[in-house]
């Protein structure tokens, strides 16, 4: 079995979050930390490998939803066509200049397969962002594209999933609590608090 855990970046600025969600893996064995370049994303990972004495690894298909032309701006600042198909179909639009929910999940699940198969038997740990999160869960839950969106993604949330022969096995969507770590950990967290 390979454990992949899929991490949401903590919020801007907020090392103390970062800090908080690296410290949530004392006593589990983590065999690599991945990240999306983007920076928000790389600080939140950098905390985690640290802790745990890793390399860093970016890998660019971790990355965000590709916004093109509309990428800084609020959802008030798009164009009306754009944000009435955004509220219809969010999962059928194509940013000017950027890329469909379809491009983005198969760019995802293609790099974390690509992570989970470089890693056989071990665990993993990948810091990315919501929608590239959603999109990874709903693929392998095979669940309808406008479904995603149902799929909480808090920062600094935890998702598990296990790996037993290729097919992916979902533990744990949007966790913020230790729960995630070994069960030593988890008892020692518990008695500390």
């Amino acid at each position: 079995m390979t454990r992949l855990i899929l991490c949401r970046h903590a919020e801007a600025g907020r090392a103390e979050q970062a800090a908080a969600l690296a410290i949530k893996f004392d006593g589990t064995a983590i065999a690599a930390v991945y990240t999306s370049p983007l920076e928000r994303a790389a600080d939140t990972a950098r905390a985690l490998a640290a802790r745990h004495n890793l390399r860093l690894v970016e890998v660019g298909d971790l990355r965000e939803i590709d916004f093109g032309e509309a990428r800084g701006l609020t959802f008030e600042e798009l164009p009306q066509d754009l944000r009435t198909a955004l509220l219809q179909h969010p999962t059928e639009v194509r940013f000017p200049g950027g890329e469909t929910y379809s491009e983005l999940q198969r760019r995802v699940t293609n790099a974390l397969d690509e992570v989970v198969d470089a890693h056989p038997g071990a665990t993993v740990a990948v810091v990315s962002h919501a929608g590239a999160i959603r999109a990874a869960l709903a693929a392998w839950l095979r669940m309808a594209d406008d479904a995603a969106f149902r799929l909480d993604q808090r920062p600094a949330a935890v998702n598990v999933v296990d790996w037993f022969d290729g097919t992916p096995f979902v533990r744990l969507v949007n966790g913020t609590e230790p729960e995630v770590g070994s069960p030593a950990a988890r008892r020692r967290r518990t008695m500390r608090a």
